[in-house]
């Protein structure tokens, strides 16, 4: 594994890692969806919550199954995310329910308003969220669609890509 994949992942990891234990848990991922939910101000009953809720648990359901364990460390979780397949039937859900609750005006564009904190919630410094916000923009237009969403979030997850968002994400 080469050095930047192994920041990717390392940074995905410590982003996951909500309570900074150098493990992940369930609690984290149920820690990390409320984060975002309360960052955006959805209700609790917001289809989009539930939404976000189930895909952080897919998730980590995902990592616990493959692992066999309640605590994933940061080598059972590279060799899980890093599977052939493991985005699509993972990561994609995730990216999706994060555009989906991103988008609060439901208007297909998420804006750097919309952007911004959903990113810090996610733990993201906030200096590099304009940054990230830029390079998921593929065609300038001062917003990001679903499609440019879930796209630099594949790139990031996809070890052969080393793009703009990749760089972006490795320095935050």
């Amino acid at each position: 594994m080469d050095t930047n994949i192994s920041d990717r992942i390392r940074l995905r990891f410590n982003l996951f890692d909500a309570d900074g234990n150098g493990v992940l848990e369930e609690e984290d991922f149920i820690a990390l969806a409320d984060r975002i939910i309360q960052a955006v101000g959805a209700a609790e009953t917001d289809p989009k919550a539930d939404a976000l809720r189930a895909a952080h648990a897919q998730y980590w359901q995902s990592l616990q199954l493959t692992n066999a364990a309640d605590r994933i460390d940061l080598a059972a979780y590279a060799a899980t995310v890093s599977a052939a397949g493991w985005f699509d039937r993972n990561g994609l859900p995730y990216a999706q329910s994060l555009a989906d609750i991103c988008d609060r005006d439901d208007d297909g564009q998420i804006s750097l308003t919309e952007f911004q904190p959903v990113m810090e919630a996610a733990g993201f410094a906030p200096d590099k969220v304009r940054q990230l916000f830029a390079s998921f923009d593929r065609d300038g237009n001062g917003s990001v669609d679903r499609d440019e969403w879930i796209a630099g979030i594949e790139e990031f997850y996809n070890p052969s890509v080393s793009d703009t968002v990749t760089a972006v994400l490795v320095d935050a």
